[in-house]
């Protein structure tokens, strides 16, 4: 299958995403916040960099691991919501 590329740039938001058959990797690049996303095959991994969450989770062959960095109550509420959002999408625990 060929592969698809879409690129956008603005002043405020870098979008890219590339795919190629099953494989798909997304960049999303702001000012405040730039989530990163890679499925593949084997492997998946999403990555969101900001100023008041940090987040890593990656899927591979060998198991599963997260790394969240949150700053405050409310950001590590909604950091645990994130982090259950993605493990729903990388179906993990079911």
């Amino acid at each position: 299958m060929a592969k698809k590329k879409i690129t956008i740039d603005t002043d405020n938001v870098d979008v890219n995403l590339e795919k190629d058959g099953t494989n798909i990797k997304l960049d999303i690049d702001t000012k405040n916040v730039d989530i990163h996303v890679l499925k593949d095959e084997v492997n998946k991994e999403f990555k969101l960099d900001s100023k008041n969450i940090d987040i890593e989770i990656s899927k591979t062959a060998e198991g599963l691991e997260v790394k969240v960095e949150s700053k405050g109550g409310i950001w590590k509420l909604i950091a645990k919501r994130i982090v259950k959002f993605i493990l729903k999408r990388f179906k993990v625990g079911k």
